[in-house]
């Protein structure tokens, strides 16, 4: 598999603060399931299981896929719709996977992280499963793939 460069410019939202990036997955390996259009039509669709849906867009901002790379989603200057009850001055980024991520995708999550970091001072980064204990979210060790403190500092 060759390596694609992040292309990667992260532009800071002009009308809103930023304090945390939550990191998520998408729970899917499937193939299939690899574009950011499939996360917003699971969003943006009425749920069985998630009376809080439809959703106006796509939870997240970002969404790296396994073969596509960085794909944009929610609008920056909107809160994301990804963390219950902590969307609030937040950024959501979620990487296509359940079990099987790429090391393509975690070269792309760390450059967009450092760019968020080099935008927001005294940003933190953490994972979905720190504010829902029934989340395993994102289902790798971005703590080390990030290489963060205790605290969530990149």
């Amino acid at each position: 598999m060759v390596l694609k460069k992040p292309n990667i410019k992260y532009i800071k939202p002009k009308n809103r603060d930023i304090e945390r990036v939550f990191i998520h997955c998408s729970d899917s390996d499937l193939v299939a399931h690899d574009d950011i259009s499939v996360i917003r039509t699971w969003h943006t669709s009425p749920s069985d299981n998630d009376p809080s849906k439809p959703w106006n867009d796509i939870g997240y901002h970002y969404f790296i896929s396994k073969e596509s790379g960085l794909q944009i989603g929610r609008w920056i200057e909107l809160n994301p719709a990804a963390q219950l009850g902590h969307n609030d001055k937040t950024i959501a980024i979620c990487l296509a996977g359940s079990k099987n991520f790429t090391i393509n995708q975690f070269e792309i999550l760390r450059e967009l992280c450092k760019q968020i970091k080099k935008a927001h001072e005294n940003i933190t980064f953490h994972g979905h499963c720190e504010i829902d204990k029934y989340r395993t979210c994102p289902n790798f060790n971005y703590k080390q793939i990030l290489n963060l403190d205790a605290n969530g500092n990149l």
